[in-house]
């Protein structure tokens, strides 16, 4: 058993792409090796922003050898097709072939021995393919080479470690060849490191301030923010993303807290943290007891001075203090211009060629979410204002410099310049959720244009026939369907969906009138999808939204979740499970393979018992219960009703022969079993049911 390390060495590997790089290295070296035989035992990858690393242990040291056979052409094939199969086989002769019986007649055959290969031939054109054919989402060349890489390649190491023997391996990438070492931290001990083995790199690589795991450099990191926090009695905030990506920055973590002028403060908290964030990868901090922000901060620093830092704090501040000072100014200017007073401009900006500007939309968003106050009884006042302010904050100079503040910015100018409190909520949160962990909106005014926002957006592409393809989404419309349901769901919005797009088709002049049915109904089907992923997704049993009884043109998502709900619940309990139990033996009995005339009108003159006459009288009782409403109490209180239907059902199967050599009769007790199945046929198919 031998061991085996590759490192690649770059210049800096952007954060966003190094463990996507690293999952693919993996994946492909463990592809390749399989394919060619060679056992590799256990693989594990690390990751920093110069490098990525395989470490290989208990591979074999070589392929065990084996046979191969190999099916030629028919021996009556023309000589071009034989001596083909010669040549593609490095076959001398064709006397060197078996023949061997095949269904379309003789053939040749030919059984190659494979012999046995080391690892230390085997890897090296494993190791060049993967490097040239690496999949970066962007690549560079660099000097006079053909080679591609995310940024300049400096250094591959390559070595395979057994008996104590370390072994190089003979790669050549355009002119750079592979080496039994790699280099320490960039800036602080920037000199070859020979590596001896596994145990050997970590250790030789943290002695030279290069820490290759990114588990460890992250929990590193954490250490160092929680004593910041007991010296300075503050709170960091969390944020997870920021974490990672802070971890994929540095190789040798040092935390260290920083402050900037208190005078910025006065400024929005998310104006302050964006700016940290998002240009230079600060943590935010607040204050422990009130949770205010405060005015330091910590930064992840990639290199340890003699001074402890000190003189990489006063660098950052005046780093951050810069982009503050642009962040007041934006903010200055845009609160002294009324808000309304963009809503003109909007015409001038193009929202997409063929859906025309961004004043277009917030028109249609307008009476979009005027139709759904009406279908839902909202009552609601303040749409045509909220309506005519939610992307106005677009055109302000904060938006313009933090694209990620839309919304929130509006929201802001919003309350300054005097808006009800409703409106300025709308305009923060009408584009959420954005992903699956945000929230949605809760106020009435916020769902109702969040939701008009989102069905502006998938109706207008879907009219435009730009719709997602395969993986491909380039309007993140799969995201606007899943907003969209989570809205429905979570605030409960009853309406049907399916006749709600047909009157926003119809008052729409982007289609023909001939077009609405087929927009409609594609987009329908894909919003079903968006639906069956939230199922999935939030742990429901799919076969019991299978189950659930509705109709194409009703399509009503808050309602449907509702029945899958009573009916998981309903299942569960000991009247429920009987009930489903007892329909399904009804179920199986009625299988069109089994009887064709299961429906017509019960004759109760041929009943020939009374338990005939007493599973009758309890359908006949529940039929005058049934209930066409979608409820979801009733129809809870229905099914409680149906579910004492289990006992006489049985009782009928353990008595009564349903296949009676009387025909009349036989068909008869087809009609009643029909008729229980029927009590809840509207709520559920008890045939997709699986208990």
């Amino acid at each position: 058993m031998s061991d085996f390390i590759l490192e690649l060495l770059s210049e800096e590997i952007p954060s966003r792409m190094q463990k996507q790089a690293s999952e693919y290295l993996l994946r492909e070296f463990r592809q390749q090796t399989e394919g060619a035989g060679l056992e590799v035992g256990q693989i594990q990858s690390f990751y920093s922003t110069r490098r990525l690393t395989l470490i290989v242990t208990n591979m074999k040291s070589q392929t065990a050898a084996m046979t191969v056979e190999k099916l030629g052409p028919r021996i009556d094939s023309p000589d071009n097709a034989i001596n083909g199969f010669l040549r593609s086989n490095n076959i001398k002769s064709i006397d060197d072939c078996d023949i061997l019986d095949d269904k379309k007649g003789k053939r040749y055959g030919y059984i190659e021995t494979v012999p046995a290969k080391t690892a230390i031939t085997i890897l090296p054109p494993i190791i060049e393919e993967i490097i040239r054919k690496f999949s970066w989402p962007k690549s560079m060349r660099w000097g006079n080479g053909n080679s591609r890489w995310v940024r300049p390649l400096r250094n591959i190491m390559a070595i395979i470690y057994e008996n104590n023997t370390v072994n190089k391996l003979k790669i050549n990438v355009e002119g750079l060849l592979a080496n039994d070492y790699t280099f320490g931290h960039r800036f602080l001990k920037n000199q070859k490191i020979y590596i001896k083995g596994v145990s050997d790199y970590f250790e030789a690589l943290t002695n030279n301030l290069v820490i290759a795991d990114q588990g460890q450099r992250r929990e590193l990191i954490l250490e160092q923010i929680s004593k910041i926090e007991k010296k300075f009695d503050i709170s960091v905030i969390k944020d997870e993303k920021l974490l990672e990506e802070v971890s994929g920055l540095v190789e040798w973590p040092i935390a260290l807290c920083a402050e900037f002028d208190e005078k910025f403060l006065n400024l929005p908290d998310e104006v302050l943290q964006t700016s940290m964030r998002s240009h230079q990868k600060y943590f935010s901090v607040a204050e422990k007891k009130t949770k205010n922000l405060t005015n330091k901060f910590i930064l992840i620093s990639n290199i340890q001075t003699s001074d402890e830092g000190n003189s990489v704090i006063l660098g950052n501040q005046r780093v951050l203090s810069a982009r503050l000072y642009d962040a007041k100014y934006f903010w200055d200017r845009d609160i002294d211009q009324p808000l309304i007073d963009n809503l003109r401009l909007l015409d001038s900006v193009t929202y997409h060629q063929k859906l025309g500007s961004l004043g277009s939309k917030v028109e249609r968003i307008e009476l979009i979410a005027l139709e759904l106050d009406q279908t839902l009884a909202l009552n609601l006042e303040n749409i045509p204002i909220a309506a005519k302010l939610i992307k106005n904050d677009l055109l302000s100079e904060m938006v313009g410099e933090f694209p990620d503040l839309q919304g929130i910015m509006g929201s802001y100018y919003a309350e300054r310049q005097g808006y009800d409190e409703d409106v300025c909520d709308a305009i923060k949160n009408h584009y959420m959720p954005v992903t699956p962990r945000d929230e949605t909106p809760k106020k009435a005014l916020s769902f109702c244009l969040s939701v008009a926002d989102k069905i502006d957006t998938l109706v207008g592409f879907w009219s435009i026939g730009e719709t997602p393809t395969g993986s491909k989404d380039p309007y993140a419309l799969r995201r606007a369907g899943n907003g969209l349901i989570r809205n429905i769901i979570e605030n409960k919005l009853d309406f049907d969906f399916a006749h709600f797009i047909e009157k926003i088709l119809q008052k729409s002049d982007l289609l023909k009138k001939q077009q609405h049915s087929s927009v409609r109904e594609a987009l329908v089907n894909f919003m079903n999808e968006r639906f069956r992923s939230y199922i999935l997704d939030n742990k429901y049993d799919v076969r019991i939204c299978d189950a659930i009884s509705r109709d194409d043109d009703f399509v009503n998502y808050y309602m449907t979740l509702s029945r899958i709900q009573l009916l998981s619940q309903f299942i569960k309990t000991d009247n429920g499970l009987s009930l489903l139990k007892a329909l399904k033996r009804i179920n199986n009995i009625l299988d069109p393979s089994l009887s064709n005339n299961t429906f017509g009108e019960i004759d109760k003159k041929i009943f020939t018992s009374d338990v005939e006459n007493n599973l009758y009288t309890g359908i006949e009782k529940l039929r005058k219960k049934k209930s066409k409403s979608n409820d979801i109490t009733e129809i809870k209180k229905y099914l409680s009703d149906v579910s004492i239907l289990a006992d006489p059902i049985n009782d009928f199967f353990e008595n009564i022969i349903v296949n009676d050599e009387d025909k009349n009769i036989r068909t008869n007790r087809f009609f009643l079993l029909n008729s229980v199945i029927d009590l809840t046929s509207n709520i559920f198919d008890i045939g997709k049911i699986e208990l």
